[in-house]
Order: structure tokens, then C-alpha cells, then sequence
């Protein structure tokens, strides 16, 4: 049983970050309806469905991302991203103001590689 309309769907998929990322004004944009229309369909759904909010942009969840889960700094999202590092710091505040919770970054997080790292490992042997 459908728990919200496809209308309802709609809105939620182009402002989610699992989905398009929209902000409420492109969203807006995009299906032809007022931004005040997008934000009201939204408090709705999130009545319905809390556990997929907040909802981030999808560069909010990028940066929340690299920040909080692979542990880069500011500096260095700001370089990937080609953005100034207060522009990085205002979006990770605009995420938490969201909702979206932060522990302190752990530094980066290591990774394996099997190409890489095997290849090391068989010529050490």
C-alpha cells in the first residue's frame, strides 16, 4: 500500500540526496511548481516517513561525506570541490543545522585496494 502520492514521490526524489539532490528552488524549477509547493509537500512526507530526513543537497551530502565518514579536512574538500574553505564550513553547518549529526573526523579512513595492495604484497614476496 502506497504510503504517499506519486506527486508526493516526485518532490521527495528530486530534493533527496539518495536521488537527485535538488535544492526547493530547482526542484521548483524542474516541475513546474512554486517553491513554497515543494516545502509544503515536504513537511508532509517527512510526517509520513521521518527516518529519510533531513534531506541534504547532494554537494551537502558529498561534503558531509568526505568530512565525517573519510575523514578529509576542510582544506581539502575545498580543493576537490574548487570551492573556499569558508564556502565548506558554512555547508557543513548548513548540514548540521539540518539535523545531521557529527563526531569529530577520525582522520582519513584506510582503504584496500585489492590491485594495488596485492601487487605490493606479492613482490615482497
Amino acid at each position: 500500500m502506497r504510503q504517499i502520492t506519486e506527486m508526493q514521490e516526485q518532490i521527495f526524489r528530486a530534493c533527496h540526496h539518495y536521488f537527485d539532490g535538488l535544492t526547493q528552488v530547482e526542484a521548483a524549477e524542474k516541475l513546474h511548481i512554486s517553491q513554497s509547493a515543494v516545502s509544503d509537500v515536504l513537511k508532509q512526507v517527512e510526517k509520513i516517513m521521518p527516518e529519510f530526513f533531513p534531506i541534504l543537497t547532494k554537494l551537502e551530502a558529498q561534503i558531509y561525506h568526505l568530512y565525517g565518514t573519510e575523514g578529509w579536512n576542510i582544506e581539502e574538500i575545498a580543493e576537490h570541490f574548487g570551492l573556499t574553505p569558508n564556502s565548506v564550513y558554512k555547508t557543513l553547518k548548513r548540514t548540521k543545522d539540518k539535523g545531521m549529526c557529527f563526531n569529530k573526523p577520525k582522520g582519513r579512513v584506510l582503504q584496500y585496494d585489492p590491485i594495488i595492495h596485492d601487487h605490493q604484497a606479492k613482490k615482497k614476496f
